[in-house]
């Protein structure tokens, strides 16, 4: 029987003494989208008062907190926007069979060997609704998080197959059994369920993303009826 092309790259792609793996096209394609509509249409109202009265000539502008305030919000949010869009596109994880590490701008290190890791847990499904994350197709033999505790159960890493694909978490469980880790295979659980087999596995915003997006959009209502209170139109 002989071997397509495709089954004799990827078995030499993964024969490799060590593999790098980055966010998929989707993922940089969906974080600047995400960042233009944060930091420009969502701001909207701001952009056209600040730049339609010309407010930089005002002299109450950086003189006046309040007047100021809505700038200064503006460059909050347009900051924060940045360096998470920073954070997904220039993070990378790196696997081979001493350990792996994930490093990028706007992200601390993370790093460790396959001998300080105590568990390896793939979750095929959580049920946790709709939430931005799941706004971004993921293969259907793609778990939905694989997650690397150290031997207290604190995570030291969480590989989703949205943000860096299926072959990232195939490789982590082989390195990770080839080491001699203990992998447990769950494929369908709810974010409360597996808080409370292993607590630290799940971030809040892992848990709560529908949350997370009500609490920005109330930022955004805020800091336009600020604008409008205080600037105008």
């Amino acid at each position: 029987m002989t071997r397509s092309s495709e089954d004799v790259a990827r078995a030499t792609d993964d024969d490799r003494p060590t593999r790098t793996y980055g966010p998929p096209a989707a993922v940089v394609i969906g974080t600047l989208v995400a960042g233009f509509v944060f930091v420009v249409v969502l701001e909207f109202l701001v952009i056209i008062s600040f730049v339609g009265q010309r407010l930089w000539n005002d002299p109450q502008m950086m003189r006046d907190p309040v007047f100021t305030a809505p700038l200064l919000l503006w460059v909050l949010i347009a900051a924060t926007a940045a360096v998470g869009c920073l954070r997904v596109l220039t993070a990378w994880l790196q696997i081979d069979a001493e350990g792996f590490q994930l490093r990028g701008l706007g992200r601390r290190t993370r790093q460790a060997r396959w001998d300080e890791v105590g568990q390896v847990i793939a979750v095929r499904d959580i049920e946790r609704g709709l939430g931005p994350t799941e706004m971004l197709d993921a293969s259907e033999t793609a778990y939905d998080g694989v997650y690397v505790l150290d031997p207290e159960g604190r995570r030291i890493l969480a590989v989703s197959s949205r943000f860096f694909g299926p072959r990232a978490q195939e490789m982590t469980l082989r390195r990770a059994q080839e080491a001699g880790a203990h992998v447990d295979h769950i494929e369908a659980i709810t974010t409360a369920e597996l808080r409370r087999q292993v607590p630290q596995a799940m971030r809040f915003s892992d848990r709560h993303p529908n949350l997370i997006l009500v609490l920005l959009m109330l930022i955004y209502v805020f800091h336009n009826v600020l604008t409008f209170a205080v600037w105008g139109l």
